[in-house]
């Protein structure tokens, strides 16, 4: 019996942080003592609230929780509710110690969240192995929860549990103001390598690539595989230029590697997007977006390379100057933006950006240093997220603003910025030149400008071709009328008489006038029926 137990202890060695609290001091260091004794790390607490402060410090990483039922401010049940209801990326094991061992009191501990109940006084083997027993129980939800969050073919984690932290880590770059970066990569021609070499060989690779992949990142980069054969990676602190050269490092390591399959040894490319977190970015997928546009321009490029976003830029205006659009013709940017009335400087501080907000009605403004170039732009959402901070009229807006907003020059055909636009949820961005802010350009200007140009031109092209056909219409009706009438007059050998004559001329004439009304009030002309009469008088007299 004893050596099962010694060989059940070692199956399951012990290790882990556990945080300890009591509000007897004796309790605390026995228990604790006891707890080191057998390899686990104790970090202790007298109350509620210091417990609740060492808990919330990102510094501490606990799997267990042991805890009194009576706490100076407040007790153990208290505790165990706050703790199952914050946010914890892993399950903690938590243990009641205490005197009241009622039915009662255990069912309620129980209930609130605890995992195990120990008694007071307490004993040294059982608290060791009630320890073991949630040891177990942790093993078993890390095993599990690996399993649900890493992709089974790479290890790497799935993109689920990936977007989960990109949100986490967009909020916290948000506020302190912190570059991020993005980057997404897929293997070049993946489908040839299933389609000669089969699909178990395309598992090897993208085994091979995952691997590579994963020692090529730091600790703190979010790393997944994003779908297929493509993969991503959200790199914190990280300039688009670090990026692009983390981004070199792995496509050479890739294009170098061997990867030794049953039948052949290959060697496979990858293509890399890579895009910096931007002012006018308002949710993290829009980062991934515009990171993913990289990589298709990447791709179009010829594959095996990495495309930054500003050459996605410099790429789009290469290729499109001098060339005349269909629809946005010889029109550039500088045509359709809303020229900036005013800026803000970068030592302005909150509330007097506020201020500055409220008296103009306006939402947004770019931020200019003394010398009158671009910095960045702020917006009423960036002021009021510290707006409630104490003594906002001492925050100065440079700390608030965001950097590095999305610029295109003014002479840019106006079809780069529209095709940009109509691709990522990005809704506006900023015309500059030398440094200089010259306008906005968002969606609804260009949608402005497109109704006041080429879809009026167009109405007025088109109802100048509808005009055109009626008059056309009404004039080949009226000589056809007047053809007819006069080859019935000119063969007319004595068989009609004068008054039928007559009668026929009159109703010829008449309808001759309706046309000519229509006609003349389809071109614009006032009193078309009168101006219409003194024609077909002349006609009449000459007929």
């Amino acid at each position: 019996m004893t050596s099962s137990v010694v060989s059940q202890f070692e199956q399951y060695p012990a290790h882990g942080r556990v945080l300890v609290v009591d509000d007897d001091k004796l309790i605390r260091t026995l228990v604790s003592e006891f707890l080191r004794r057998e390899g686990y790390e104790v970090v202790t607490a007298e109350s509620c609230m210091d417990a609740l402060a060492t808990l919330e410090d990102a510094s501490n990483d606990f799997q267990f929780l042991v805890t009194d039922w009576e706490l100076p401010d407040g007790s153990g049940i208290d505790l165990i509710r706050h703790v199952r209801h914050v946010v914890c990326s892993h399950y903690m094991y938590i243990i009641m110690a205490t005197s009241h061992g009622h039915r009662d009191n255990l069912t309620m501990a129980l209930n609130t969240g605890a995992d195990d109940f120990l008694a007071k006084p307490i004993d040294r083997r059982e608290l060791v192995a009630r320890m073991r027993s949630g040891q177990r129980i942790l093993e078993l939800e890390s095993r599990l929860t690996h399993l649900a969050n890493s992709d089974l073919l790479t290890g790497l984690p799935t993109r689920r549990v990936f977007e989960d932290i990109v949100v986490k880590e967009w909020s916290r770059s948000r506020r302190y103001q912190r570059s991020l970066a993005c980057a997404i990569f897929d293997i070049d021609y993946f489908k040839r390598v299933n389609d000669i070499h089969g699909h178990a060989a395309g598992d090897q690779v993208l085994r091979e690539v995952g691997r590579i992949f994963a020692d090529s990142v730091r600790k703190s980069d979010i790393i997944c595989r994003y779908g297929g054969e493509e993969f991503c990676a959200l790199l914190p602190e990280t300039s688009a230029e670090q990026a692009r050269a983390w981004a070199e490092n792995l496509r050479k390591r890739v294009s170098e590697h061997e990867i030794v399959l049953d039948s052949a040894v290959v060697n496979v490319t990858i293509s890399i997007g890579i895009a910096e977190s931007l002012s006018e970015m308002e949710e993290p997928d829009d980062l991934i977006e515009i990171a993913d546009q990289c990589l298709i321009e990447a791709k179009t490029k010829g594959r095996n390379r990495v495309i930054c976003f500003s050459e996605l830029q410099k790429s789009a205006r290469q290729t499109s100057f001098g060339k005349k659009d269909p629809i946005f013709g010889d029109a550039v940017a500088a045509d359709a933006m809303t020229p900036i009335m005013s800026t803000v400087t970068s030592d302005s501080n909150v509330v007097d950006i506020s201020k500055f907000f409220l008296n103009y009605r306006i939402p947004s403004a770019p931020v200019v240093d003394q010398s009158g170039n671009l910095v960045g732009v702020v917006s009423d959402k960036d002021l009021i997220a510290v707006a409630s901070q104490p003594n906002p009229h001492k925050i100065p807006i440079s700390e608030v603003m965001r950097k590095s907003p999305i610029c295109y020059p003014p002479n840019i055909p106006l079809r780069i910025v529209w095709e940009f636009l109509n691709r990522v949820s990005i809704r506006a961005l900023l015309i500059s030149e030398n440094g200089k802010t010259m306008g906005i350009l968002s969606r609804q200007s260009i949608l402005r400008w497109l109704a006041n140009s080429v879809w009026k031109n167009n109405a007025e092209s088109r109802l100048e071709n509808e005009c055109h056909q009626f008059v056309t219409e009404r004039l080949d009706k009226a000589t056809t009328l007047l053809s007819e009438a006069s080859r019935r007059l000119g063969s007319n050998d004595g068989e009609m008489s004068d008054e039928e004559k007559t009668a026929m001329l009159i109703g010829t004439v008449s309808r001759i006038e309706d046309l000519m009304t229509d006609l003349l009030e389809s071109l614009g002309t006032n009193s078309g029926a009168s101006r219409a009469g003194e024609v077909l008088n002349s006609i009449g007299t000459e007929i």
